[in-house]
């Protein structure tokens, strides 16, 4: 893991950036809160040792190149579609594809697996589409 003397954590990044929060690997862990501002860092750094530095708690999600892990806390699903729909201008920035999978991580905060259909972002955008386990 990371040394958090070289933590950078931004909010809404911007291009310029990227290159600070992607270091080695095109590598992000994040939080998206209730607004959709995405506060964002280096995936090698994790959350618990960011979470001290925050003022607000959000959805925690891992972005690594085309993949989108949400972690997870007990969140509606919609309010998660709610709030990955808001974050798009990040998230595209970030340099996460229109076609990138979400995955959803139940067991790291709850310990529960639960399965989902394959989810990729453009499905969000859809008229009636809702992110939900299976059954």
């Amino acid at each position: 893991m990371s040394n958090l003397d070289d933590l950078f954590i931004c909010t809404n990044p911007t291009r310029r950036d990227v290159k600070k929060i992607y270091r080695d690997e095109k590598y992000a862990r994040g939080i998206i809160q209730a607004n959709g501002d995405v506060v964002v860092w280096n995936g090698e750094v994790m959350h618990t040792r960011v979470l001290p530095y925050l003022t607000e708690a959000g959805i925690h999600f891992s972005l690594f190149n085309d993949k989108l892990e949400i972690c997870w806390q007990f969140e509606s699903w919609k309010e998660i579609q709610r709030r990955l729909v808001l974050a798009r201008p990040y998230l595209i920035v970030l340099g996460f594809p229109e076609d990138g999978r979400i995955v959803m991580d139940t067991r790291y905060y709850t310990h529960t697996e639960t399965s989902f259909p394959e989810i990729r972002y453009h499905q969000l955008f859809e008229e009636g589409f809702e992110i939900k386990p299976l059954s």
